[in-house]
């Protein structure tokens, strides 16, 4: 099977449980994994490169779906992810999940941790450091692509989606807001249904999937990440896996901590002019994003 929608992003919008749900439907085969990112080559995030290993995603056996997805969420951050796809199939849906950007940053921190190594476990730092990581400095020892430590840009999905928009035919394109997603799951699954040309069937179980977990020791992740680095650079590939084992117990379900308002108010002016496009291409007002209108 080869697929023939993406949902593409952006990360910690929903994708996961979107996910979820849409694999119960007798008619769609989601990809396992959920995120293979084969088409994001610009973006180093130990992505599948080999394609007889990216349709292996798709393999297991499902009746006759006539919907085959995956959700690689940095296809949208990805300058390159959407035309490699057009190129692909050029008849593919994308499903596109927003949220507050202001929202989308710390979460994104919170899985680099987890996840690629970050070492700064204070956000309000990590933001800071961020025109500094551009050019290389300040990384981790175990950064693989400084692009996955720039949280300001990871979020700017208003200019993601503008690219987007100029490439792919509008009725191929279904937006879906978070908020949206989060108050009104069914009436949001049911549109994503029609939008794939398929029947509704027995509802799936609304449940949130892959919720943001808070870490709950930042000191542990910050050391365990230090010592991945540190065997990275004496050239110690062969691991036992206890940095991921490691990162799995030290979570917990729980709010994230409360930002400083001066790094809220700097987030709220960095991504002033992103929401103000965002707005236009949806046509819809998204100022309650902002914290001074």
């Amino acid at each position: 099977m080869k697929p023939n929608f993406f949902i593409v992003g952006a990360p910690k919008c929903g994708t996961t449980s979107l996910h979820t749900y849409l694999k119960s439907h007798s008619k769609v085969l989601m990809s396992d994994p959920k995120e293979p990112h084969y088409f994001s080559t610009d973006i180093d995030n130990g992505g599948i490169r080999n394609y007889k290993k990216y349709l292996t995603c798709f393999s297991y056996k499902k009746g006759n779906p006539t919907a085959v997805g995956e959700s690689s969420t940095l296809y949208l951050y990805s300058k390159i992810a959407i035309k490699k796809i057009l190129n692909y199939y050029p008849e593919a849906k994308f499903i596109i999940m927003l949220r507050n950007p202001s929202k989308i940053a710390p979460s994104f921190h919170q899985v680099s941790l987890k996840v690629f190594g970050e070492t700064e476990v204070d956000f309000s730092t990590a933001w800071s450091l961020q025109e500094k990581r551009k050019l290389g400095m300040g990384l981790p020892g175990s950064c693989i692509d400084k692009q996955l430590f720039l949280y300001g840009e990871i979020a700017k999905i208003g200019l993601q989606v503008e690219r987007l928009m100029s490439i792919v035919p509008h009725d191929k394109i279904h937006f879906i807001l978070f908020d949206d997603f989060k108050s009104s799951t069914k009436k949001e699954y049911l549109k994503i249904l029609k939008f794939l040309n398929l029947k509704s069937e027995t509802l799936p179980n609304f449940k949130n999937y892959n919720a943001t977990q808070k870490i709950k020791n930042p000191i542990l992740t910050k050391i365990t990440n230090q010592v991945v680095s540190l065997k990275k650079n004496i050239g110690i590939t062969r691991g036992f896996g206890l940095a991921k084992k490691i990162h799995k117990i030290n979570i917990k379900n729980s709010p994230l901590p409360k930002l400083s308002l001066d790094t809220i108010l700097k987030m709220d002016e960095y991504f002033k002019e992103d929401i103000n496009l965002l707005s236009r291409l949806l046509n819809r007002d998204l100022s309650h994003w902002r914290i001074s209108k």
